[in-house]
């Protein structure tokens, strides 16, 4: 398809991700090798990370600007290794505006309007024209630098609480002159800054637009208002491509990465109308679309022109080959945990549980050399680590006998079956394949003993046995030892002590209302899901105040008497109780589970431990040890 003037070679795209892999605000080794890979894998188009174009916009180091001519080579390296795939290259261009979410501390908060930012809850000052007309110039410079560099176009980051953003939504902008007001006004920052971009570089460049399709706050734009917006930014200062994106810096934040508590492709019929609405400009649609028949369906139901795939690429970048190639059995899936997210902003650089390459150089990439004299390994649990240790080991060359226990998949398959994390299942399912197909002996049966590790001769064993939860103060059941989803108890109120409030209690909690007349979900926190990145944690509030889940922080359960269970404010120690209790379920801190350590260790073996069995840990912790651990037999 032709995008501008520029052909594109297929409709998929890799959408703006930022990656965390940059150095003093400037293209590492790693950056260039982290786009490269996009590109070989077969994608038609590669947006850049938002790349900031002013100091005021001046963001950790992690991330890229544009203003520092240090990093120019860099860019040029980025264009010259992913158009030689035959991939355009689009740098997205962004000013982050009120938000401080991402800056050294040193940036100056902009915006339309003195209204605060709702992360960071920073105010900025309104900016005055003449700050207009510097960012105006700056995203120009900017655009012709990337130009000059070999980029096919840059996409102008107006979505999610970004500045320009800020600009176009009435609920964010306030202002009474010229850049306020209508539709006309609102919108006139952007269209200067098309104006001033296309002045630069000419119409062989790609100038793309990501915009908000739906900010999901009251005030903000809706699909009719944002329909109605672009076609008045196309009459006055045309785009190549538009995409609709969805929530803002608000409650809302989590729509714009929507996790596994999403539906598939949740913005179809959105994308869909706004489609009908630009006029004929492509669009790119975005938002867990998770593969490729997915991807097909967004098009031919007229969604979309392109489609965007951002995690599930990062999963698996070779997804367009090997569905091109009709071998989507061996694509690796994204399971929407949102912990590439959650890493970049806890300032570290994006990692992907499922796809340990993600991030780094070929070289840093490259497996572990396949081991000249093969071990007898025996891998102990059937777990997400336990797979994954059992795969990585055949792979290398050993000869590896998983013991799996009743259930592959673990804690982890059961996790699948509460609402919301059913992409886990599409985990554990790609793991046993990638497993039997390198040769992996998978026995299931009951837990395996000492003895039966014994017999089957190893010369390395592999624990991955998993945890068990501690035993609060008072009975019930551990989340871990929960029968079926559909087996959990209707009779009275349900209490969750929720010591360790991740995901999977957060979505237990989901399911105790589901069953009970009332739930009340008891943390010792000072506020619930902390752990959980933030873009999903805000959806965890968002349906657990929907079911009417009670959520009392501070507190521990200190006893059970009958149908009443007693509790204390962990702070002041006010007691308090909940009557008519039905059903008690605690999800608390979880202690390895490495009984057969000892025993076999006594018998001179050599007895590595990964996932929970090693240390409590999340899906990326533990997948990551496990490759490790394998890596080093």
């Amino acid at each position: 398809m032709t995008l501008g003037r520029r052909e594109v070679k297929n409709r998929i795209a890799f959408p703006a991700m930022i990656t965390g892999v940059g150095a003093g605000n400037l293209p590492t080794e790693r950056t260039v090798a982290g786009y490269a890979r996009m590109a070989s894998g077969g994608a038609g188009m590669v947006m850049s990370e938002a790349l900031a174009v002013h100091p005021t916009s001046e963001p950790k180091p992690f991330a890229l600007v544009t203003y520092d001519p240090a990093g120019w080579d860099g860019f040029a390296r980025i264009a010259e290794a992913v158009e030689g795939e035959d991939c355009r290259m689009i740098g997205q261009l962004y000013h982050l505006g009120r938000s401080q979410l991402w800056t050294t501390g040193g940036a100056r908060p902009m915006g339309p309007s003195a209204l605060p930012d709702h992360y960071s809850r920073t105010v900025p000052r309104a900016m005055p024209h003449g700050d207009i007309a510097m960012l105006t110039e700056a995203f120009a410079r900017s655009a012709a630098m990337l130009a000059a560099r070999g980029f096919s176009g840059v996409e102008l980051h107006a979505a999610h609480g970004h500045l320009l953003s800020l600009f176009l939504s009435p609920w964010s902008n306030h202002r009474e002159d010229d850049y306020g007001g209508d539709a006309t006004g609102r919108s006139r920052f952007l269209r200067e800054v098309i104006e001033a971009i296309r002045s630069v570089t000419g119409p062989d460049f790609v100038i793309g637009l990501k915009m908000p399709g739906d900010e999901g706050v009251r005030g903000g734009l809706r699909p009719a208002d944002a329909a109605a917006l672009f076609t008045r930014i196309q009459a006055g200062a045309p785009v190549d491509y538009v995409c609709f994106a969805q929530g803002t810096i608000a409650p809302s934040f989590g729509d714009h990465v929507p996790d596994a508590s999403y539906p598939p492709s949740p913005y179809l019929d959105l994308q869909r109308e706004a489609r009908a609405a630009a006029g004929g400009v492509p669009v790119v649609a975005v938002g867990r679309i998770r593969s490729a028949a997915e991807a097909e369906t967004a098009l031919r139901s007229g969604a979309a022109d392109l489609v965007a795939l951002g995690r599930a690429l990062v999963a698996d970048p070779d997804l367009p080959r090997k569905a091109r190639a009709g071998r989507e059995e061996l694509i690796r899936p994204c399971v929407y945990c949102n912990a590439c997210w959650g890493e970049v902003h806890a300032g570290r650089p994006a990692a992907c549980p499922v796809n340990p390459a993600f991030g780094l150089t070929a070289k840093e990439a490259e497996p572990p050399a396949a081991v000249e004299s093969p071990l007898r390994v025996t891998v102990v649990g059937g777990g997400v680590a336990g797979l994954e240790a059992a795969r990585a080991a055949a792979d290398r060359g050993h000869r590896v006998t998983l013991l799996a226990g009743p259930r592959l998949g673990g804690r982890t398959r059961a996790e699948a079956a509460l609402p919301g994390r059913g992409d886990l299942g599409l985990l554990v399912a790609a793991q046993e394949a990638a497993a039997r197909r390198s040769g992996v002996e998978i026995v299931q049966g009951a837990p395996a003993e000492a003895a039966d590790v014994l017999a089957t001769g190893p010369d390395a064993v592999v624990l991955a046995t998993g945890a068990r939860m501690r035993s609060p103060a008072v009975d019930g059941t551990a989340i871990g030892d929960l029968p079926a989803a559909p087996e959990v108890s209707a009779e009275g109120t349900a209490v969750l002590l929720a010591e360790d409030d991740g995901a999977a209690a957060c979505a237990l909690a989901e399911l105790l209302a589901a069953r009970h007349p009332r739930t009340v979900l008891l943390t010792p926190r000072l506020a619930l899901a902390e752990t959980v990145p933030y873009t999903s944690r805000l959806g965890i509030h968002r349906r657990l105040s929907a079911a009417g889940v009670e959520v009392v922080t501070g507190a521990a359960a200190t006893g059970l008497d009958g149908g009443t269970l007693h509790y204390e404010n962990v702070f002041s120690g006010e007691r308090a109780t909940i009557d008519d209790v039905g059903q008690v379920v605690w999800s608390t801190a979880r202690v390895p589970a490495d009984d057969l350590a000892g025993p076999l260790g006594d018998r001179g073996l050599t007895v590595h431990r990964v996932g929970d069995a090693h240390a409590p840990a999340t899906l990326l912790e533990a997948l990551n040890r496990a490759r490790t651990v394998a890596g080093s037999l």
